[in-house]
């Protein structure tokens, strides 16, 4: 048995977990839990999560068990691993770590038959045997973005070669541009690159996003149903968003159904060469990353003409109107810079918003929106 979990360092992922688990976000062409189910096909997952978002995940994944107790014998993987190769499920009792971080634990029945919650796991760590395992995890926002480059080539040489891959239903128009020398290009079902586009691989271009007279530099992922325009480098987009304008993108993560105003551009790279730091948490902390650009939550909004600084975070649902250069942080929720989104228009909009894209917004889900926007005003 495989059980992903959620720990205290979840926090430190806002505002990109507030409305998802953390084994939700995407580094390189997979999210996080298709890495998992990719390495463990066969395994039953029971998810440990946040109790706010119980709910949401257990209507995502029906075939998981959700907050539920673990049988051993069991591995436990700490949701924010960038795992590429399995971990056995079955050996000695150990804890696993890369760079001084758990990476995942394994129990077997000796010490007991069942594990159940996150608190009791934790407990069990200091007297573990302890083995050292070349696996990336997640703690901040910005190492999405760090190691995205190296995931994205990896996992497109494993499915791609060194070629084009265009799905069903998915087209590149005449006069469209795949640039296959910098790397292997994927398109998912019903994706179109559309007139005027160029395309440089390394990217995956998700199920019904549309490329449209957009300039895609090398190191892009594209969720699903986003719409592309402008010039995009080294990004990753969680699908349904909206940049469909002029204007520039790079080393960044963008949240689902952000809408980006046109013209709206971040910057990557401080005037002064030297890394930059971004906010996580409570504070603004050193990313070692000299270029790097923003983190927008699900549902961030810009005006048009909106510049982003280097290093700037907009929290989910925040909404920028007033164009120029933005705050470097803007709260969750923010209506420009010292106002809030009344509640209910803020549930409405995000209804208007999902409906574009056919999609419904379901109990749980309003739930989990009320629930972030209660602690964050």
């Amino acid at each position: 048995m495989v059980c992903i979990y959620e720990g205290t360092e979840t926090r430190n992922l806002a505002p990109l977990v507030d409305l998802k688990p953390v084994f939700e976000l995407r580094c390189g062409w997979r999210t996080l839990i298709e890495k998992f189910q990719r390495v463990y096909p066969g395994e039953r997952f029971v998810l440990w999560v946040r109790d706010d978002i119980a709910e949401l995940v257990k209507e995502r994944y029906p075939d998981c068990a959700v907050n539920a107790p673990v049988a051993l014998p069991a591995i436990f993987i700490y949701a924010g691993t960038v795992l590429t190769r399995a971990l056995p499920v079955k050996g000695k009792d150990t804890v696993f770590y890369s760079d001084k971080r758990v990476v995942a634990v394994r129990l077997s029945r000796e010490r007991r038959k069942v594990i159940n919650r996150y608190q009791e796991l934790s407990a069990l760590i200091p007297g573990l045997y302890q083995e050292e395992v070349a696996v990336r995890t997640i703690l901040y926002p910005w190492e999405l973005i760090k190691y995205h480059p190296e995931e994205l080539e990896r996992e497109l040489g494993e499915s791609c070669g060194d070629r084009v891959v265009v799905k069903p239903g998915a087209r590149v128009w005449r006069g469209a541009f795949i640039v296959t020398e910098t790397g292997p290009v994927y398109l998912g079902q019903e994706a179109e690159v559309r007139p005027g586009s160029v395309v440089y691989g390394p990217c995956y271009i998700g199920p019904g996003t549309i490329v449209d007279g957009a300039i895609v530099r090398s190191g892009c992922s594209f969720g699903p149903r986003c719409w592309i325009g402008g010039e995009v480098d080294s990004s990753i987009f969680q699908g349904y968003a909206n940049k469909h304008h002029e204007g520039f993108i790079g080393h960044s993560y963008v949240g689902e159904w952000v809408n980006l105003g046109a013209l709206t551009t971040c910057s990557d790279l401080k005037n002064n060469y030297q890394p930059v730091r971004m906010k996580a948490g409570t504070r603004r902390r050193e990313t070692g990353m000299l270029k790097l650009g923003c983190v927008l939550g699900d549902h961030a909004k810009t005006a048009i003409g909106t510049l982003i600084p280097t290093g700037a975070v907009l929290g989910t649902f925040a909404n920028w109107f007033a164009g120029g250069m933005m705050p470097g942080v803007l709260p969750a929720f923010s209506w420009g810079r010292r106002a809030h989104w009344r509640i209910e228009e803020m549930i409405e909009c995000a209804r208007r918003v999902m409906a574009r894209r056919n999609v419904v917004m379901s109990p749980a889900y309003e739930k989990v929106l009320r629930r972030a926007y209660q602690r964050s005003v």
